[in-house]
């Protein structure tokens, strides 16, 4: 007897339709593999945000697919990037010179299948969160869309590796799409993403994405997530951290849609060390759970979490910082800072930051405020007449301008800022 609404969603029917053409064989028994530990796994926490009776899944009957209308404006976006996808359908693979003179892998999941199947299989099958929650069973087994990177041995970009996924809302039908990154040895490089919508259809929207960063290796990867209203979206990233290896992400997360987003660092190498920097702007009656979690399991490895959001209207914003030190991690050190701006009566937000230490001789702190904006800075700012209206939007915009500060992707902070301007101007 089917117990939980979450499961009456799911019909194995549905890994038929997520198969790709001509997919290996291991790759259709993973799914099947995912989709049966479904039922036995709890769906991931999230303290203080119960998004349990929300939609996991859309299907192509609830509504009449319409015809795919790509904007000039849409399009001309797509060609700034190396390789785009818009719902399940590759509409772009262009790697540019300096990735094809370093033989660098940027591909969609069925070109990996078809060239690299040696390359992917070990990483694809290689999803330590499928074995611990629900939602990751699910992603895994309806996989629909992927691309695959790969950078080889100490090969160092100077260009970085853009990605556009955009969720296809003229069908009804969800897409799952899972992004693979592969930092082999000393290998350095940034990933540039951009995750949006076309189209109005309600629908649920899935992304998947795990960077696999070898030892010695340097990956940033920056992402402006601006998925549409008509969505709910569930974004889950993971990185895997090498000895001396460096992961850094730089989040901002502006979709209009309803959000789940978890962004787990672990990092297994002695001297390893990652940073989470997330930035956020929710408005109108969005609800935005964000989970960043950084657990030291390597000897002397380094951790930070910085997370900074604005809520305006009714909308809700949960911010939940996890560090950990595992038993062994001698001498590492863990920090994380959230914070939250309420500019409205009816907004809701929390920064729940937590420390889970099993080590000693270790570093860890936190600190986290949720407030509304200080007085004294618009009394400043008002004093050398700046208009109130004015004052106020200057200073918010210095309040996530500290995060937006380490961007260097001039391209992608620009968008931000705009998005930023948007909402504020709605105010």
């Amino acid at each position: 007897m089917i117990k939980d609404k979450f499961m009456r969603q799911m019909t194995p029917t549905m890994i038929k339709d997520a198969v790709f053409e001509d997919e290996p064989e291991w790759m259709t028994e993973f799914r099947v593999n995912a989709f049966e530990q479904m039922a036995s796994l709890d769906l991931p926490k999230f303290d203080k945000m119960d998004y349990h009776a929300w939609r996991f899944i859309s299907h192509p009957s609830q509504h009449p697919a319409t015809k795919t209308e790509i904007t000039d404006a849409v399009q001309a976006e797509i060609d700034k990037y190396e390789i785009a996808t818009v719902g399940s359908r590759t509409v772009r693979s262009q790697p540019n010179d300096e990735m094809v003179d370093n033989d660098v892998i940027c591909c969609d999941f069925q070109s990996a299948f078809q060239n690299y199947p040696e390359l992917i299989k070990p990483y694809l099958m290689q999803n330590e969160q499928m074995q611990k929650d629900r939602l990751n069973c699910l992603e895994s087994s309806l996989t629909n869309n992927g691309i695959f990177i790969y950078v080889p041995q100490n090969v160092k970009l100077t260009m970085p590796i853009k990605v556009f996924m955009a969720e296809n809302n003229f069908k009804a039908a969800s897409t799952f799409s899972r992004v693979i990154v592969v930092a082999d040895e000393g290998s350095k490089f940034d990933v540039v993403q951009k995750l949006s919508s076309v189209g109005d259809q309600k629908k649920v929207t899935h992304v998947n994405i795990e960077v696999h960063a070898k030892a010695n290796s340097n990956v940033q990867f920056f992402s402006l997530d601006s998925i549409g209203a008509s969505n709910t979206a569930f974004v889950m990233r993971h990185a895997r951290v090498d000895k001396r290896a460096k992961m850094n992400w730089m989040i901002g997360s502006f979709n209009d849609s309803n959000t789940i987003s978890d962004i787990a660092t672990d990092l297994v190498g002695e001297g390893s060390s990652g940073n989470t920097r997330i930035v956020s702007i929710a408005n109108h009656s969005q609800q935005q759970g964000i989970n960043t979690r950084i657990t030291n399991y390597g000897r002397h490895s380094d951790g930070e979490i910085s997370q900074r959001g604005a809520i305006l209207d009714r909308a809700k914003i949960v911010f939940n910082g996890v560090g950990k030190v595992a038993h062994g991690a001698h001498g590492a050190n863990n920090q994380q800072e959230n914070s939250v701006l309420m500019l409205s009566d009816e907004a809701s937000g929390d920064a729940n930051p937590i420390l889970l230490i099993d080590e000693n001789d270790v570093i860890a702190g936190h600190k986290a405020s949720i407030g509304k904006i200080d007085e004294r800075q618009l009394y400043y700012l008002m004093s050398r007449g700046i208009k109130p209206e004015i004052a106020k939007k200057l200073v918010i915009r210095g309040f996530l301008g500290i995060i937006l500060s380490h961007i260097p992707s001039q391209s992608i902070k620009a968008q931000m800022i705009n998005i930023i301007e948007g909402k504020l101007a709605n105010d």
